[in-house]
């Protein structure tokens, strides 16, 4: 194990100032470069991480999610409370703000951003110097780390689950990403891009059966729903795969209003696992993210990448486990 000489020596600092450092002595003032750089060391030369003593930090969350769609979706609000649970375990203290400029790189260590940015906001993070964190999503890939949810393996799990149960005829009911160049819902999203592609690969694409929303709300499920009771009600796929559960509970309050039923008419599995799901009527076969999962990876991420800078950008995905209700079995 590495020495306090050591670390100093390599580190560019004297021991006093590392041994205070690796100590968190609170009463110690020394600028965020200097800690940064001596915890930098410590890490690479391995010293025994039980020693390091590490101060609080200050992190602050980017929650560019509006109150509406928080309270349409309570995904986030889920996510919201699991960050400031996570970093209260972590001794790390969170201040929300809405945008970019209401961050003071003076005074934290560390961004997590969630929801929609513009063009403009994203290359202000990029320019903070500082470490930033997407949770849930990642604009750009090479410039930012990531914490997500497996939104691929869940798509294709359920495309498998639903071939083999000897369905041939499989559809896809999604909504609209954010186009950040753009500011608006215009982008395919994630979930239909790998729909379109597992389906492809396996013979089963129709586009006659891929329908999408203008966004992932309840309201956007039932204009849906009524689309497809217009469209091919007399055609209907043997399944339909729904890109959230919001989007599911409109779909099925369209489908009951018009005599359809699920999963006799057609089977429905589901994403997200929020607690209507198993409400509804019928229940929904979803697949369950973890939110409390999400939150406190997303800050164990933040913390690591604090102390130890990375040059190459890390993206973090977390699978989910399919629950099954009534919409769907096998």
């Amino acid at each position: 194990m590495a020495t306090i000489r050591e670390i100093a020596r390599e580190a560019g600092y004297s021991p006093a100032t590392v041994s205070r450092v690796l100590n968190g002595d609170q009463t110690f003032s020394v600028s965020k470069k200097a800690r940064e750089q001596i915890l930098k060391v410590a890490h690479e030369l391995n010293y025994d991480h039980r020693l390091i003593k590490e101060r609080g930090y200050s992190v602050a969350v980017i929650f560019a999610v509006t109150p509406q769609e928080e309270l349409r979706d309570v995904y986030f609000s889920g996510l919201r409370k699991s960050l400031i649970e996570s970093a209260e375990e972590s001794n790390i203290e969170l201040s929300f703000c809405k945008n970019a400029d209401e961050v003071d790189v003076e005074k934290i260590d560390g961004i997590i951003a969630v929801g929609r940015f513009l063009s403009a906001e994203l290359e202000k993070m990029k320019q903070l110097g500082i470490q930033v964190l997407f949770v849930d999503s990642n604009p750009d890939p090479h410039e930012f780390n990531s914490v997500q949810p497996n939104l691929q393996m869940m798509v294709e799990t359920a495309i498998d689950y639903f071939v083999q149960t000897g369905y041939q005829k499989i559809g896809f009911i999604g909504g609209r990403s954010w186009d950040s160049t753009e500011g608006r819902n215009v982008l395919r999203d994630t979930r239909t891009r790998c729909f379109e592609s597992r389906a492809r690969e396996l013979g089963l694409f129709n586009p006659e059966h891929v329908f999408i929303g203008d966004n992932f709300s309840v309201d956007s499920g039932y204009q849906v729903g009524r689309e497809i009771v217009g469209k091919i009600r007399d055609d209907l796929p043997q399944a339909f795969l729904v890109a959230s559960d919001p989007l599911a509970v409109g779909v099925l309050q369209a489908f009951n209003e018009n005599k359809l039923t699920v999963p006799e008419d057609v089977s429905m599995i589901s994403i997200n696992d929020i607690d209507i799901a198993k409400y509804v009527s019928p229940p929904l076969t979803t697949f369950r993210i973890d939110t409390e999962e999400l939150g406190k990876v997303a800050i164990e991420t933040l913390r690591n990448l604090i102390v130890a800078p990375k040059k190459s950008k890390r993206m973090i995905l977390l699978d989910a486990d399919l629950v099954f209700r009534k919409s769907f079995s096998i």
